[in-house]
C-alpha cells in the first residue's frame, strides 16, 4: 500500500529558509589589498590599517605589495583572485599597464577599487583619493607666503601617475598670477619617475651646479624626494636657507621640519583614508548604493567617470607638527624628536 508523505508547513518553510541562506551573501568576505610597494611607506601602513578595519567589520584581508614591478603586480593580483576574493584593492605600479588587472578582475566579476592611483582606461568601481587641487593650493599657498618673490623649482612625481599630472595643474594654476605679476621665476621644473628620491637629489644637484645661490624655494612634492634635496642642499650649504616643501609626513621629513631643513609637509589623514576606504569596499561587496551613504565625486579615466570618494589632507609645519602629528598619536614625540 502506497502512503502519501506530507510535511507541516512550518517545516517546508523552515527547510525553504535553510535552502535559500545559501544563495544570500558570502558569511565572510574576503578583500586582496595589493599595493605597489613597502618603499612608499605610506601605503605600508594604509594597508595595515585597512586590514585591521575590515576585519574588525567582519572581514578576511590578503596583504601584499609588488615590490614596483608591475609585471609582478599582475602575477600577485591572479593569485589573490584564485583566492576566491569578493574584491581587489590596488595601488597601481603603473596606472596604464593596471587596466590588464581590472580587466581580469571584471571578467571574474570582481569589483576594484583603484586606492589612491587612478588607472586609467578601464572599468573602476571606486576610487579612493586625496584632493589633488587642494594639495597643489596648500604646498603653492605655503611657500608664497614665506618667499613672496624669488626662483622656484618644482620636482613633481611621476608623470604617469595621475595624481603628480593633477597636482602639476594646480601648482601651475596657483602659480600663474605670480608668474605672470613677474614675482616668481620657475626656475626648472619636471616630474620625477617613480617619485624616485634618488633621481631628484640628482635633477636639484645639475641645476645647483649651474645656479647655487639663484634659488629660493625647492617645490618637492613626496618627502622621499624632499629628504634627498636637503641632503644636495647640505652640500652647497642651502639647507636650512631654501625653503623645502613635500607630502606623506615621512618621519624623516618629520625631523627636517623640527630641525628646520625642510619647511612643508602634507599630512593625509591615514588612518582615516584606509578606515574609510574599508568601509566602501564592504559595502560595495553587500551591494550599498554608494550616492546614498557617501559623499561620491566623479573623475573621468579615459574610460569612464569613475565614482570616487575625496579626503582631503592637512599642511603640517613647525608650529602644528605636534597637534597634528603627536597629539592625534601618529607618531611619538621621542620618534620626531631625537
Amino acid at each position: 500500500m502506497k502512503k502519501n508523505l506530507f510535511l507541516p508547513f512550518g517545516v517546508i518553510i523552515s527547510l525553504l529558509m535553510i535552502t535559500l541562506s545559501g544563495c544570500g551573501k558570502k558569511d565572510k568576505i574576503k578583500i586582496g589589498f595589493l599595493y605597489n610597494s613597502e618603499v612608499t611607506f605610506r601605503f605600508f601602513l594604509e594597508g595595515n590599517f585597512f586590514k585591521e578595519h575590515a576585519e574588525a567589520l567582519g572581514a578576511q584581508v590578503i596583504l601584499d605589495h609588488a615590490n614596483n614591478n608591475d609585471a609582478l603586480q599582475y602575477d600577485k593580483a591572479i593569485e589573490m583572485m584564485d583566492q576566491d576574493i569578493d574584491l581587489l584593492v590596488l595601488v597601481a605600479v603603473n596606472i596604464n599597464t593596471a587596466e590588464n588587472i581590472v580587466k581580469e578582475a571584471k571578467a571574474q566579476n570582481i569589483p576594484v577599487m583603484a586606492y589612491n592611483r587612478l588607472i586609467s582606461n578601464c572599468d573602476l568601481d571606486i576610487y579612493i583619493s586625496g584632493n589633488n587641487d587642494q594639495l597643489g593650493k596648500d604646498l603653492i599657498g605655503y611657500v608664497i607666503k614665506q618667499k613672496p618673490k624669488g626662483n622656484y623649482i618644482i620636482l613633481n612625481g611621476d608623470r604617469f601617475d595621475r595624481n603628480a599630472v593633477e597636482l602639476m595643474t594646480s601648482i601651475d594654476k596657483t602659480l600663474k598670477p605670480h608668474i605672470e605679476s613677474g614675482n616668481i621665476n620657475v626656475l626648472y621644473k619636471t616630474y620625477i619617475e617613480n617619485w624616485n628620491p634618488e633621481h631628484a637629489a640628482f635633477e636639484l644637484d645639475q641645476i645647483l651646479s649651474v645656479y647655487p645661490q639663484s634659488v629660493d624655494a625647492v617645490i618637492s612634492c613626496f618627502d622621499g624626494m624632499s629628504v634627498s634635496c636637503v641632503d644636495v642642499l647640505k652640500k652647497y650649504g642651502l639647507d636650512g636657507k631654501v625653503i623645502v616643501t613635500g607630502q606623506d609626513a615621512q618621519i624623516e621629513s618629520c625631523r627636517r621640519i623640527v630641525e628646520g631643513t625642510q619647511h612643508l609637509t602634507l599630512y593625509h589623514p591615514l588612518k582615516d583614508i584606509a578606515y574609510k576606504a574599508a568601509e566602501v569596499a564592504i559595502d560595495i561587496v553587500n551591494g550599498v548604493k554608494l550616492e546614498k551613504k557617501y559623499n561620491i565625486t566623479y573623475v573621468n579615466n579615459g574610460f569612464e567617470d569613475v565614482p570616487t570618494v575625496q579626503i582631503n589632507s592637512i599642511p603640517v609645519t613647525k608650529e602644528n607638527i605636534d597637534e597634528v602629528l603627536i597629539e592625534s598619536g601618529f607618531y611619538k614625540r621621542e620618534e620626531i624628536y631625537q
